[in-house]
């Protein structure tokens, strides 16, 4: 009997400790994974999202591009490095593509102590793009990485 009791906890534990939190941007018609809920507390509408949590903040601007960006340029590669040069960040490394589906970037930025990975995502089919700043308060940038290849649009 002990053993099973040991045996619901540590299953309980387990699950807890792998669960993820869909967050979703219904404004920005998109969601994404974390570990725990972030708290947009209204600071959301059609084009921007703030929000936190204790170990990770995320802000988002959609931007409509008015012309053609080239799937073989490094376009969004220089965007989201211009984007830490802006925020007056040091570049620690260059990312990669990290949605399958979408053209995207991240480059990771340094904030005193903090990491801030800075992304681009581009969508080909509304001309938008989404401007993204992931700072990794108390998340190693590999778990940063994860929560920008979670991202889903609702449509």
């Amino acid at each position: 009997m002990k053993k099973t009791l040991l045996f619901i906890a540590f299953l309980t534990l387990s699950l807890n400790a792998n669960a993820q939190y869909v967050n979703v941007w219904k404004d920005g018609k998109l969601t994404f994974e974390t570990k725990q809920k972030i708290d947009t507390e209204g600071d959301e509408d059609e084009t921007d999202y703030d929000g936190e949590n204790d170990v990770l903040g995320i802000n988002m601007q959609i931007v409509t591009i008015n012309q053609n960006v080239d799937k073989n340029s490094n376009t969004l590669k220089l965007v989201s490095r211009e984007g830490c040069k802006n925020m007056y960040m040091a570049i620690i490394e260059d990312g990669r593509p990290f949605l399958p589906n979408y053209m995207s970037h991240y480059t990771v930025c340094r904030d005193g102590e903090d990491y801030v990975l800075n992304a681009v995502i581009y969508r080909e089919d509304n001309k938008k793009a989404y401007d993204i700043n992931l700072y990794c308060y108390d998340i190693s940038v590999k778990q940063g990485v994860k929560i920008l290849e979670s991202f889903k649009f609702l449509d």
